[in-house]
């Protein structure tokens, strides 16, 4: 149903990115590194999973939800949870996963229910390489590689411990059946976690195959809420449709929220639905906001609508009685961009998210 508020895992759930889905596909069969990219709420995940269950290989899903200094144990958790999921989906596979992760003395596996633990601690130590070792062997015997999907894989810019960075380039030159595809909505974040430009980056030279997420056109997102609605067998008013395709600008999260709030939960008022939404995206925008200069309100609070540079730079020189250099500017506006919060647009600036568009008026 297209108003399922969890991310999609058949195509048919998913609302006409085929493009995108034929591209993404094409990367799993035949790169080794691929990434998603693309704003909050445009689809990512869901494109992520319908491509997997689509490509025909195993694969290892890891959703990456840190605290904002991961420890060693939470990255044991979620890799231990991704292993769990995978037996979860290949039963037949549980005893050639156990012969392959043989080798690793700090890996337990259990067949009944089905369970993984990991035995770190004292001098024991998580390591990365010697479990990718082991997958590769495991799709050296199935004879295909298994994909390790890792969604908001920005986050992993937060380990300081582990230079992930060199583990994708010793799996992209040193095994064979192993694949990443990488998920990321804080685009530039992202990219400076890749360092592909870089020269002396690990990943300097290695091909990554690119996919993009986009907006809806006003069209479009018009008629997804019409197919919606009609899985629904709900009639709502044209002036109805018109409001929420222009209110949402096309990101296909908040398209779905609304149409699930009015289809499924039986709300009546768009300005509730709409406050709500808000008041879910404000908690997002405060955590960016903790502990960051007071700058970036000021500047949130003008980009509810397109700002130059100058209107910008004039409004922190007003907020703070003095004037500032375009190196702070910069800065300032890179970061927003880069966390997916801001987008330019020809040279003018603006909050790309509409929801969180209106939260800047609450700050």
């Amino acid at each position: 149903m297209l108003f399922d508020l969890e991310p999609k895992s058949k195509r048919e759930d998913l609302y006409d990115f085929e493009t995108e889905l034929r591209r993404l596909i094409s990367g799993i069969v035949n790169e080794k590194i691929i990434v998603v990219r693309g704003l909050r709420r445009t689809g990512k995940t869901s494109l992520m999973r319908v491509a997997l269950n689509e490509a025909g290989y195993p694969f290892i899903y890891l959703d990456l939800r840190f605290s904002s200094r991961p420890r060693q144990s939470d990255i044991a958790e979620l890799i231990r949870r991704g292993l769990e999921g995978f037996l979860s989906r290949n039963r037949s596979l549980i005893d050639r996963v156990k012969d392959a992760l043989l080798r690793i003395r700090w890996i337990k596996v259990e067949v009944s229910p089905i369970r993984v633990e990991f035995g770190l601690g004292g001098h024991r130590r998580l390591s990365v390489g010697d479990l990718l070792d082991a997958i590769n062997d495991l799709g050296a015997g199935l004879g295909k590689a298994v994909v390790i999907a890792i969604d908001e894989a920005q986050e992993l810019s937060k380990v300081t411990w582990i230079n992930f960075n060199m583990i994708l380039a010793y799996s992209y030159d040193n095994l064979r059946y192993v694949k990443f595809l990488l998920s990321g909505s804080e685009v530039g974040v992202l990219d400076r976690f890749l360092r592909v430009k870089d020269p002396e980056a690990p990943l300097f030279g290695r091909y990554i195959h690119f996919v993009s997420t986009r907006r809806l056109s006003p069209d479009e997102s018009l008629d997804f809420l019409r197919r919606g609605f009609e899985q629904y067998g709900v009639r709502p008013s044209d002036d109805l449709l018109v409001r929420v395709v222009n209110e949402l600008d096309g990101v296909i999260g908040w398209l779905t929220y609304v149409g699930h709030q009015y289809a499924v939960e039986g709300r009546q008022s768009l300005d509730e639905v709409l406050e709500t939404a808000t008041e879910m995206a404000l908690t997002e925008l405060r955590n960016f906001l903790a502990n960051r200069s007071p700058r970036y309100r000021v500047l949130l609070r003008e980009l509810f609508m397109r700002r130059s540079w100058s209107d910008l730079k004039a409004a922190i020189e007003r907020a703070e009685g003095r004037s500032i250099n375009d190196k702070s500017l910069y800065v300032l506006l890179r970061e927003l961009i880069d966390h997916g919060i801001v987008e330019k647009i020809n040279d003018e600036y603006v909050v790309a998210d509409p929801i969180i568009r209106r939260t800047t008026l609450k700050l």
